[in-house]
């Protein structure tokens, strides 16, 4: 909530940067300030994960785990706060799919963890996705989801740390090459590629993917699009199903950390971010600029409208302890959810039919 007050009282300063810019200084500004940044603080965050999973297996202190457990939740702010531009090396080179598999196979998982196979990175690598990645991990390092995210060190295996070091070590690396891919060459069998970064930042006709500044601009409300309608109609509704009974708490994203919300809301950061080109530290130009050149009341409105969704979601949290997992088997908690999904939905309704069409304008 902090950050949200943060948000709203650097309106200003972004609105009056973002005002005058141009196209190229606004797919400049997303590109490196944000896509790039974001890229760069996840493979920061999961060499830190690595390094404190290693720490764990090599003293299995409670206070290991503690940390180990902080170091997930850090690396899964950079990680959902990408999802809105889920595009380029991240998707051609099927690095989404390694790094965020859910839900995670817990049977075949446990089957791993009985038998007597010795686990490194490279068997891990071999196995499917479902088995490796952000939730594997979460399974390994938290409680059942269920009644608790909390875990004795106690309760960690010999063959669980070796799994988590293991898939650890490969999580840090599938990242390592989504910054490399962005930053220096998104093509491993191209080795003259540039960096993705520098694709999209310089449209035109000699660009294969990118022939002009629409084009890029497309792409950017493109991806908001598609994780708003995600966010909505598959991470909140999926779960929640028709009425109680028919809520499903196998598709819950992050249910043993009780992380859902922070994901959530994260993701809708990620939008945000993209929108506005505020990204840490960092302040625009982003896609309102653009909006604000044909009709700065819409401008302004969708910005408010992507911070009242993330406001939304994180009202779900129930007061009494749990997060979207629990919420969703309380007649007050779905009604908080439905509320968020309506607000998602019509934000959605808003980026279609009336920012997509300035791009013509």
């Amino acid at each position: 909530m902090k950050a949200l007050k943060m948000m709203f009282a650097a309106f200003a300063f972004a609105g009056a940067t973002a005002q005058a810019a141009t196209n190229q200084e606004i797919i400049n500004h997303v590109s490196y300030n944000v896509i790039l940044a974001t890229y760069n603080d996840l493979a920061a965050q999961t060499a830190n994960l690595k390094t404190a999973v290693d720490t764990l297996a090599a003293n299995p202190t409670q206070e290991n785990l503690n940390n180990a457990q902080t170091a997930w939740r850090a690396a899964r702010v950079p990680w959902e706060s990408s999802e809105s531009f889920l595009f380029g090396p991240v998707d051609s080179l099927g690095i989404d799919p390694m790094l965020d598999t859910w839900p995670l196979n817990k049977l075949d998982l446990d089957n791993v963890l009985k038998s007597n196979r010795a686990i490194t990175t490279d068997f891990v690598r071999a196995l499917g996705t479902n088995l490796q990645g952000f939730h594997t991990i979460e399974y390994l390092l938290f409680g059942d989801g269920t009644s608790a995210n909390t875990k004795p060190v106690t309760a960690l295996t010999g063959k669980q740390f070796e799994y988590l070091k293991a898939t650890s070590a490969l999580l840090a690396e599938h990242a390592a090459t989504l910054a490399y891919t962005w930053s220096t060459n998104y093509d491993p069998e191209d080795p003259s590629a540039p960096g993705y970064v520098k694709v999209i930042s310089k449209p035109g006709f000699d660009n294969q993917f990118y022939t002009s500044d629409r084009a890029v601009m497309e792409e950017f409300v493109q991806g908001m699009m598609g994780i708003v309608d995600e966010v909505a109609n598959g991470k909140m509704s999926d779960p929640m199903g028709a009425d109680i009974g028919s809520a499903n708490m196998a598709l819950v994203e992050s249910p043993f950390a009780w992380n859902s919300l922070n994901d959530f809301t994260n993701n809708i950061r990620s939008v945000y971010s993209i929108y506005t080109g505020h990204y840490r530290t960092t302040k625009g130009p982003g896609v309102k600029a653009l909006v604000e050149r044909v009709n700065p009341a819409l401008a302004s409105q969708v910005e408010q409208d992507i911070l009242n969704c993330m406001q939304l979601i994180q009202a779900i949290r129930p007061a009494n302890g749990g997060d979207f997992g629990q919420a969703i088997f309380t007649p007050d908690g779905r009604a908080r959810t439905q509320k968020a999904i309506d607000a998602l939905n019509a934000l959605h309704g808003v980026l279609e039919s009336e920012v997509l069409p300035t791009l013509d304008m």
